[in-house]
């Protein structure tokens, strides 16, 4: 039989415990807080501030007041993905560290997403950024785009290109798959994915990607001399030849395959063949970058023959 007295005193031992332990677990928890500003210093009013606990995928959300502030506290320590999000601003993301015990602080400017002119104008300062060789920043002016044209494929492609040029391998991939996804037919983007696997060493991939492009538009010159190309990189001679020639019959007029002919010529030891190939490239794209290479073995072949 259960003794009044000794429940009393078990109740009493549970709410001493608790009392006890209720500063010990809050002392685990920590507390955050910041403000939300636009780059003129405004204060943003219900910017949705979402914190996601990276380890367990768990999230959850809150809005700044009026002035732009926010506080929340007792909060599990460990690395979150926080997500910044208000109408007509661009989101921002980015992973912090949230201690136990402590308080972290932070403050945080949102960008106004681009209008129509102000995202073509970003995209052609991206454009001059890239053909600068200026990486970084025309990587910064893609993504500036994207943040209000989320479904702009050319913003990817291009941003990928970027990135492949910096040796960003994978994120060029990612960005090439994406513009593919929103825009199926889009075959520069193809030749970009094939061009990212090429650089990663995964020739057989990039057979795959141009071979999809191919299916996708059977006349278009250029995949069929980017095929030719690969062909000839892993010494598949034949059927680099055989895509070359039907680069020729779609588009006599590409410089490129015959530059890609006089490559392969040389290689099978056919100096004549390859000149005359090498000739024309000169003659279609006298200003190409690779034009003043080629005169120079032109001569040399001229010499040995």
């Amino acid at each position: 039989m259960i003794n009044k007295d000794n429940i009393k005193i078990c109740l009493i031992i549970a709410v001493v415990f608790i009392l006890l332990s209720g500063p010990i677990l809050w002392a685990q928890d920590a507390k955050f807080r910041g403000t939300v500003k636009d780059e003129q210093g405004n204060p943003m009013h219900k910017a949705k501030i979402t914190l996601t606990l990276i380890a367990h995928n768990l999230s959850f959300s809150f809005e700044t007041n009026k002035k732009g502030k926010f506080y929340r506290r007792g909060i599990e320590p460990g690395e979150y993905m926080l997500t910044v999000e208000m109408e007509g601003f661009q989101s921002l993301k980015q992973q912090i560290y949230i201690k136990a015990g402590e308080e972290h602080t932070i403050d945080i400017i949102v960008a106004k997403k681009p209008s129509a002119v102000e995202a073509k104008d970003k995209f052609d300062q991206g454009v001059q950024f890239f053909q600068q060789g200026k990486f970084d920043e025309a990587i910064k002016a893609f993504e500036a785009v994207l943040e209000g044209k989320p479904d702009f494929a050319e913003g990817y492609f291009n941003s990928g290109m970027a990135y492949l040029c910096k040796g960003d391998i994978d994120t060029a991939i990612a960005k090439m798959e994406k513009a593919i996804e929103l825009k199926p037919g889009f075959i520069e983007a193809y030749f970009g994915l094939g061009q990212a696997y090429i650089n990663k060493g995964d020739e057989e991939q990039a057979t795959k990607i141009y071979k999809k492009a191919v299916d996708i538009n059977p006349n278009d010159a250029k995949i069929y001399v980017n095929l030719g190309s690969l062909y000839f990189s892993n010494k598949k001679d034949d059927l680099a030849m055989e895509a070359l020639l039907k680069a020729k019959e779609l588009d006599p007029s590409l410089p490129h395959t015959y530059y890609q002919f006089g490559r392969l010529y040389l290689r099978k030891g056919e100096i004549e063949k390859s000149i005359e190939n090498f000739e024309k490239f000169l003659e279609l794209a006298p200003q190409a970058p690779e034009a003043e290479r080629v005169e120079a073995l032109v001569e040399d072949l001229k010499k040995k023959k």
